[in-house]
């Protein structure tokens, strides 16, 4: 079958960000069927894009790659789902394949989706089975359901394995339906405009586990992936990496597990794997304060990461426990100065709002940022978009936001993507232009601290 496969996120700040997921799913895809993927992100009219890749192609089935339920500046979901609707009316209008729905945006409100945008079948959570699934069923001409969920999995589901952290015991386990059965994503096929200068940031993107076992109030981790982790082979999370860094003009990469360093053990042993394979890209990553040491932090430092993204959600130990995050306060302060020691950045967002926190606790977390001087904070206003719980926000969001317009201007490193407080459209291509790779962040950190800018070299950047 001819499969056009659209990756329909549009979002360029604070950077482009290469469609794993759409490219995951080509990969497994493509042993058995003609692909092609469009890549919506950098098109000036999308649904004339589109309907030109349809009428090339002439695909027996349009899959569509929902990323995003709203924008990185929190402002709502109204915007990127009338995007989506407007997608889906150009396929009815271009062809009479059936379109597919899929991606994370659309397995947090996957009913809603279904219809808004008018899709034959939609497939919720991992899609590299469950698609060519799929695929099957209507080559044989059978009428599959109009949702089809992939396995949901949970903590009753693992094995017998634990990690432990200072803070929380962590189920792991190896189903027979495990990560190491899937073809690697087809990086291939990436739009080569992520890695140019002047509309890029030049980062590629590898995931070496899926799954996460805490129990954040808010966090739709758990439903997009499941509370299992599951793990891949550490050597091969390098060997991609080093199929990454062949896609020419490739500078930086970026592991975007939930939570990198967690189980401890895994994570480093995907930091002597890569080390071992003298890798030259610098790397960023996501951690959580609950699994945070020296020698963790050392380590990461000889295997290239130069940059860590931490989820600190609060400055109060009242409203992390509200939260239900598997850390307090003194681990948040110890990650930052681990990390400082050893010459990574760390950029951390504080979420404001959140399941009834008060406005003192608000302007505590706030003095808390404050004392703890990381490289980068980031602050957005807490809303719910996952259909399980219900949509809504904080109940003083305005109160909140006016809080912040007044504080944030007076601190160099912090950020406000609502507000567009250092959160603005040209920074990104200004940095891409002068050949600055990797997280916009990343380069305000390095301003900030007064460290030399990292520029890609000429060999790399025309490679």
């Amino acid at each position: 079958m001819r499969v056009l496969l659209v990756s329909a996120n549009r979002e360029r700040k604070p950077s482009p960000v290469v469609p794993l997921g759409v490219l995951a799913v080509a990969g497994a895809t493509r042993a058995r069927h003609q692909v092609e993927v469009l890549d919506l992100c950098f098109e000036a009219d999308p649904g004339a894009s589109l309907a030109a890749a349809i009428t090339r192609l002439a695909p027996d089935v349009v899959g569509l790659g929902l990323r995003n339920l709203a924008s990185n500046a929190y402002d709502g979901t109204e915007g990127a789902i009338a995007g989506y609707r407007a997608l889906g009316d150009v396929v009815r209008r271009a062809t009479r394949a059936p379109l597919v729905l899929g991606g994370a945006a659309f397995s947090l409100q996957p009913e809603r989706l279904l219809g808004e945008v008018g899709a034959a079948h939609g497939v919720v959570g991992e899609g590299e089975e469950a698609f060519p699934a799929l695929l099957d069923q209507l080559e044989r001409g059978e009428r599959p359901p109009r949702l089809v969920r992939a396995p949901a999995w949970s903590r009753d589901l693992a094995l017998e394995s634990t990690a432990t952290t200072a803070a929380a015991t962590v189920t792991t386990t190896r189903l027979s339906c495990s990560l190491a059965g899937l073809p690697r994503p087809a990086h291939a096929l990436a739009d080569a405009r992520y890695f140019a200068a002047g509309t890029g940031d030049r980062t590629a993107n590898v995931q070496t586990k899926r799954g996460c076992a805490f129990s954040c109030t808010y966090c739709d981790y758990p439903d997009l992936e499941g509370r299992v982790i599951r793990m891949r082979d550490p050597r091969e999370v390098a060997d991609e990496a080093v199929e990454c860094a062949a896609v020419p003009g490739t500078a930086c990469l970026f592991l975007v597990d939930s939570v990198f360093n967690v189980p401890r053990e895994h994570a480093l042993a995907v930091c002597r794997a890569l080390a071992g394979r003298g890798l030259d890209l610098p790397w960023v990553c996501y951690v959580s304060p609950a699994s945070v040491d020296a020698a963790l932090a050392r380590t990461m430092a000889s295997a290239g990461c130069v940059g860590v993204e931490i989820g600190s959600d609060a400055g109060t130990g009242e409203q992390l426990a509200r939260l239900r995050k598997p850390f307090g306060r003194e681990q948040i302060v110890a990650a930052h100065a681990h990390f400082a020691a050893a010459g990574i950045r760390d950029c951390h967002t504080f979420v404001l709002g959140a399941a009834g926190e008060t406005p003192a606790q608000e302007r505590a977390t706030l003095d808390f940022a404050r004392e703890l001087d990381p490289d980068v904070a980031v602050f957005v206003v807490f809303r719910e978009d996952r259909a399980t719980e219900g949509p809504h926000q904080a109940e003083h969001r305005a109160a909140i936001l006016a809080l912040l317009a007044r504080e944030a201007p007076r601190h160099g490193a912090w950020i406000v993507p609502e507000l567009g407080i250092r959160f603005g459209d040209g920074v990104p291509v200004g940095l891409s232009r002068r050949g600055i790779a990797g997280p916009t962040w990343l380069h305000w950190a390095r301003l900030r601290r007064g460290v030399p800018r990292v520029v890609a070299s000429a060999a790399r950047a025309g490679r």
